[in-house]
């Protein structure tokens, strides 16, 4: 077997980080292994704090990192090579004088990255860069105060418990969501016309955009697993937890040819309201049914073309009550 990988040859935060999903991979264990496997040392790891810090480019804490390579298996020499690294990189970060894990901000870099939406002139190569969300999200927010619609408005500037705002029409008053939990919950998204289909990674079915963005698959879906972590009182990420690519946030897209579907981004910011949304429980009978809205521009997801088949791609459009924008919540185990 090929020994770990080698934090010196980490260059930036995101190499370092990469190099760490390396070597998680390279010992063989899942994060709730870590986590059993640190807190057999005394130490307190969680499995959801590793999925993140594995899942954005950004340095980590000192502390997570000898934790989480001593339960990769790793001696004391090897834990001060990778604290030695860490140390190196937050130093070059001219900008911020100490240099902590989460104000290190850097370019993304692996297969998950915030990519523009438009093909570029050669075709074959792309130039991966940060979408600038600024701009965006100050348009989207004075967008969503103007129209007040779905309870949109008061999640922004309301301090009142979700439960005492207003629900959008048709939606149940006895619990806006799915019970996710405080700390979310894993969770199997399935379409309700079609409850055999999960929605999951796929691809644009008609060709247009090249990368991973959200479409039905069969269940059970194959990874990434899908993760609801709640973002104030009503409002979600939508994150995919990938065993080789991190976590990637479901990111709404505004222009270009991928206009209106949704890409997984490993850069995942609660200021950033195309990455967040809401689930709105419907008055369907006995199962629950639920219809997921975008917290940016106030409108619903469906399926392209109104029709619930395998590779069918996830899509915004405006609200309606058919069965196309209506999805099952199914709560899953942790891995």
């Amino acid at each position: 077997m090929a020994g770990p990988p080698q934090p010196e040859e980490a260059r930036d935060a995101a190499e370092l980080v990469a190099a760490l999903r390396r070597l998680r991979l390279w010992s063989g264990l899942t994060y709730r292994q870590l986590e059993a496997k640190a807190a057999a040392a005394g130490a307190v790891l969680p499995s959801s704090t590793i999925a993140t810090a594995l899942g954005r480019p950004t340095l980590p804490r000192e502390q997570l990192v000898e934790m989480l390579v001593r339960a990769c298996g790793l001696g004391k020499a090897e834990v001060d090579r990778w604290l030695a690294a860490r140390k190196r990189i937050a130093m070059l970060d001219e900008g911020s004088p100490q240099a902590d894990a989460q104000t290190v901000a850097m370019k993304p870099t692996e297969p998950w990255p915030a990519l523009s939406s438009t093909p570029s002139e050669s075709g074959t190569s792309r130039v991966r860069r940060s979408r600038k969300p600024v701009l965006l999200t100050l348009v989207g927010a004075l967008f969503l105060v103007g129209l007040g619609i779905g309870g949109y408005a008061s999640a922004t500037d309301d301090d009142r418990p979700a439960t005492a705002r207003t629900p959008a029409a048709g939606v149940s008053a006895a619990g806006m969501g799915p019970p996710i939990g405080d700390a979310g919950s894993f969770v199997q998204i399935r379409a309700a016309r079609s409850p055999e289909l999960c929605l999951s990674e796929g691809r644009d079915e008609r060709g247009r955009y090249p990368t991973a963005v959200a479409a039905l698959r069969p269940c059970p879906a194959a990874p990434p697993r899908t993760f609801l972590e709640p973002v104030g009182a009503e409002l979600v990420f939508i994150k995919w937890h990938s065993p080789t690519e991190g976590i990637g946030c479901l990111t709404l897209l505004s222009d270009g040819v991928a206009e209106d579907m949704l890409e997984p981004w490993n850069d995942c910011s609660e200021a950033r309201l195309q990455q967040l949304f809401r689930f709105e429980r419907l008055d369907r009978g006995p199962v629950d049914h639920y219809r997921l809205r975008s917290a940016y521009s106030g409108r619903c997801i469906g399926l392209l073309d109104g029709t619930a088949a395998a590779g069918r791609t996830a899509v915004q459009e405006d609200c309606t009550e058919g069965p196309e924008q209506e999805f099952l919540i199914d709560l899953l185990p942790p891995a």
